[in-house]
């Protein structure tokens, strides 16, 4: 079965947009299991681990690596869009096209799979020392 592009275009845009809540939401709550970790209480106790907290210092900034990599795709995105709409509109044309060579296109591109890679390496990377430190 064929598909008109057109909704192939909404498709990708639908995913992108999913991809991009779903990151944001798994990179908050490994900040947040962070944070709990590393304030501890009599409740809650404090990861016990080999190198210290420096480890979970170092996940919680893959964090916020991951929210500004996150700022600059959609900064980027704006820069993008707004300067083909300022060519199409200079030109009284009704339809523009993005220029895929870019710089801030090319940056929109890779923070969109930059973004993926740190919120999965700090995941991973927490969930390893839950495993090590309950094993341990």
């Amino acid at each position: 079965m064929k598909v008109p592009l057109t909704d192939i275009y909404k498709d990708l845009d639908f995913a992108t947009d999913r991809l991009s809540t779903q990151i944001r939401t798994l990179t908050l709550g490994v900040l947040a299991l962070v944070w709990l970790f590393l304030s501890g209480g009599k409740d809650i106790p404090a990861l016990k681990l080999r190198a210290g907290n420096r480890q979970l210092l170092a996940i919680a900034g893959l964090c916020v690596l991951t929210f500004l990599i996150d700022a600059v795709q959609y900064w980027a995105l704006y820069r993008s869009a707004n300067t083909v709409r300022r060519e199409a509109e200079g030109h009284n044309r009704k339809e523009a096209e993005y220029d895929e060579a870019s710089l801030v296109r090319r940056l929109q591109h890779g923070c969109f799979w930059a973004k993926q890679t740190t919120a999965l390496l700090a995941t991973i990377w927490l969930l390893l020392i839950l495993l090590l430190s309950i094993a341990g």
